[in-house]
């Protein structure tokens, strides 16, 4: 049987060119763009032999392509990670502090108001990044922190120079009572801008006296007490006209009614949103 002899020139794409132009038969090779001579091809079973050669180049490119790092995937898996919530704590004796957080925006609040005293107001509102929070607000407060599934920890500094550091817990299932709220009224042509952080009621330790000079302590219990009288609420009023803090009276419901200006409505911060 006579065998006719093959010769494939894997040559530049010139040569090639050339050579097809010169009228030998091409093929497109069909997993690269380049074409392939085939000299004196003239029998069925070798086109079929060279057809399952390029077939088998083209499968291995395949398989080597396809392990590719997906840099979409890692993306997606940080994005999971991504810590929500509802955050509230103290910033030592300088002021109670909620954060409300998407796991990509933050919004933050420092405050010191009580219903008889307010001194100290201040809100953040920006970005939560890889390395944590880092915002300076328009009045030159600073606020740093990390974050983490159950805490948000950092360091609060004034434009005054006071600073002190804070711990802010997470509420695991803050309702429509706990967090951090915020309201925004105008009354007779002057807008205020309200805020009030609302924490868990706090565990305390009761004793139980016997008479006989010995005392039982006993477990750790949830004092059952109305939001309105937490004595770790804190909050106040800013009047954005003049500048000036106006201290909130006890709440009413879902909302605090300031004599001689108006009632405000409280509206929960949920996942950086008010």
């Amino acid at each position: 049987m006579q065998r006719w002899p093959l010769r494939l020139e894997a040559k530049s794409r010139s040569a090639l060119q050339s050579a097809c132009n010169a009228g030998v038969q091409c093929y497109e090779a069909p997993c690269r763009k380049e074409k392939i001579a085939v000299t004196q091809l003239k029998c069925g079973p070798v086109l079929i032999v060279v057809s399952i050669m390029l077939l088998a180049a083209c499968g291995s490119t395949a398989s080597s392509s396809s392990v590719t790092h997906t840099p979409a995937a890692a993306s997606t898996a940080t994005a999971a990670a991504l810590v929500k919530g509802e955050f509230t704590g103290a910033a030592g004796s300088l002021a109670g502090i909620g954060l409300s957080t998407n796991g990509r925006q933050v919004i933050a609040y420092l405050c010191d108001g009580k219903p008889q005293h307010i001194s100290l107001a201040q809100w953040f509102q920006g970005p939560v990044t890889s390395t944590g929070i880092d915002i300076t607000n328009a009045h030159g407060a600073h606020l740093v922190a990390t974050v983490s599934a159950q805490a948000i920890t950092g360091t609060v500094t004034l434009k005054d120079g006071r600073s002190a550091p804070f711990t802010a817990r997470l509420i695991s299932a803050p309702g429509s009572d706990y967090g951090l709220f915020r309201s925004e009224e105008t009354f007779n042509g002057v807008r205020y801008l309200g805020g009030w952080i609302i924490p868990l009621p706090q565990l305390a330790s009761a004793r139980a006296g016997t008479g006989t000079g010995t005392e039982a302590s006993l477990a750790s219990v949830m004092v059952p007490m109305p939001v309105c009288c937490n004595p770790d609420t804190h909050g106040g009023i800013l009047d954005e006209r003049t500048g000036a803090l106006i201290t909130s009276p006890p709440f009413d419901g879902g909302s605090v009614t300031v004599p001689d200006v108006g009632t405000f409505r409280l509206t929960p911060c949920r996942e950086a949103q008010c």
